[in-house]
Formats: C-alpha cells, structure tokens, sequence
C-alpha cells in the first residue's frame, strides 16, 4: 500500500543540492552549478517580488508520479520512486512561479547518459501536464524527428495509463489508438515527428523533446518553440544523451545552457543541469562512472557499466 504522508519533497531536493555542492555526492561541475544556482535562488528571490518558489506545485508532479507505475524491466508494474537527482530537477522546474503565477522556467535541458531513465521521467511529466496541470485544451506533444523515436515517451505514457486504473478514473482518461485524451478539459497528448505529419498550426502546452542530439537540423526544435509561444504557461522539456555533433541545435542548446551555468548569460526562463565528467577526470575509473550516471545502482548497473568500460579501456 502506498504511503498516506507525502515526502518532503523540498527537504529531498534541497539536501540533495546540498549534498552535490559540498560534495558528499559525485557531481561534475556543471551539475554542481545547477544546484548552486538553486540555492542561490532560494536566498536571492526570497522577497518573492521577482518570483515566488510555490513548493506545493513542485511537491504535486513529484507525489503524482511516484503515483504512477513502472512500465518496463524487473519494476514493471511497481510504483515509481524517484531519485533525490529527479525530485531536485521536477521540484526546482514546477515551483518556481512569477508573481502573476506563471512558471518562470519555459525551457529545460537536462543531458544525462543512456540507461538512467529519463524517458520514464518524462512520460511522467507529460502524464502531469496533459491531467493535472490545471491546463484547459492542453496540447502535450513528444516530439522527434522520426515516428520511432517519438512514440517512445508517448509508448510509456500510454503504458503508464493503461496499468493505472485510478489515474484513468480521477481524470477520466481515455487511451485511444495514437492519442491519450482528457474530455472534461479537452486536453489530448500525442507523438509528432517530422516524418509525415505536419508540425504547423499547433498550440503546445508542453513540448517533450527527447534525444535532441539525434536532430540534425533545427527544423523540429524551431517549430516546437515558436507553438510555445501561444501559451501564457507553456512548458519545452528537453531531455538527452551527450552527442558528437558540434553543429546541430543539440549542441547550440547545450552551449547556452553552459552559459547561463557559468553566469556568462544570464535567462531566468532556462533552467538545464548536464550529467558527466569534468576535464581531466579518468573515464577508466569507476568513479568517473558514478559522477557521470546519477541513478548509479538504481537503473545503471555497476556491473555492466564497468563490463562496457573494460572492453573500451581494452
């Protein structure tokens, strides 16, 4: 039976950013900026007259999906528990408001490596924006530039649904062939790729891109931000592996989310934290494993991680 108390979810990220600052936890430099930034925020906006930290709102879409169901692997059917690194990113995005009750956070790029489930996360935060965002007609798309890849985050979260009898029953949810679907608000989520469907005319509530290092060209990313545009509370959640490619949009986003970590910038609408290993760190430590991979022992499996390391190192 699930527990009747909620979590302190502010408390678990809160020590959670602590933890990485002081390092009691392995953190590369930029995650650790991320979380010092969030610290500093706490202090510096405490006035709430730029903006107001509304820690209910943050502890919402944590409780709602720690209410939801694994989809696949040895969890399937288990609820989800997410790790202080997921409440520490979902709590900072969803509680910070502006004074008119906005969000403050429009865009957010997360880059963490492959295996530390951050489509599960995803689905999830699609799931929150399409029922219980408080959104009326909200349009929430995944979006890829091929079918394949896009239907993986809309695929979990359907999956999510159907083995939810109770999150289909409170919002009346309807899992329809291509489409998850809210009537009372007339809020729909979908998969939209760049392969034969138009991406114009859409009127994004959130926009969830997955693998952004994939996309070759801006064609999809541009599309998607300007759709965002037409919503006083609209949401891009960007959420990817590291890439090799130094010209696409991948690399131009991680670039100014490197910025604006390392005070060059300054956007208070982007919020990004970047999983993996600083300048001159061993990549043949497992150390440099554990820095790099936050659900190390969780979803990331010391022992074929380090197989993999011992065949490169070889």
């Amino acid at each position: 039976m699930p527990s009747l108390s909620r979590p302190n979810y502010f408390e678990i990220a809160k020590k959670y950013a602590n933890d990485v600052v002081q390092g009691r936890l392995p953190a590369c430099d930029l995650v650790k900026k991320a979380c010092q930034r969030q610290l500093n925020d706490l202090i510096r906006y405490g006035d709430g007259h730029k903006f107001i930290f509304d820690s209910a709102s943050g502890d919402r879409i944590c409780w709602f999906i720690e209410h939801l169901t694994h989809v696949k692997g040895e969890l399937a059917g288990k609820e989800i528990r997410l790790e202080p690194w997921q409440v520490f990113i979902l709590h900072t995005v969803f509680s910070w408001k502006t004074p008119a009750g906005t969000r403050r956070f429009r865009r957010v790029y997360i880059e963490v490596p492959r295996g530390n489930g951050k489509s599960s996360l995803s689905s999830g935060v699609a799931l929150f924006c399409l029922c219980a965002d408080r959104e009326p007609g909200a349009e929430v798309y995944s979006f890829a530039t091929t079918r394949d890849q896009a239907k993986i985050v809309f695929g979990d979260a359907k999956e999510m649904a159907k083995q939810n009898s109770k999150l289909r029953n409170a919002f009346n949810l309807q899992t329809l062939a291509n489409a998850l679907y809210v009537p009372k608000t007339n809020s729909y989520f979908q998969a939209k790729s760049a392969e034969g469907s138009t991406l114009d005319g859409l009127n994004t509530h959130l926009a969830v891109i997955d693998e952004l290092h994939a996309h070759k060209t801006r064609a999809v990313y541009d599309v998607v931000e300007t759709s965002l545009g037409k919503r006083r509370n609209s949401l891009m959640w960007v959420i990817t592996t590291a890439g090799f490619d130094t010209a696409g949009v991948c690399y131009e986003v991680r670039s100014f989310v490197r910025q604006v970590l390392n005070k060059e910038v300054e956007d208070e609408s982007q919020f990004g934290i970047i999983y993996g290993l600083d300048e001159g760190d061993d990549w043949t430590s497992e150390a440099a494993l554990q820095k790099a991979n936050p659900n190390w022992g969780v979803s990331v499996r010391p022992e074929i991680i380090k197989s993999l390391q011992s065949k490169a190192i070889a």
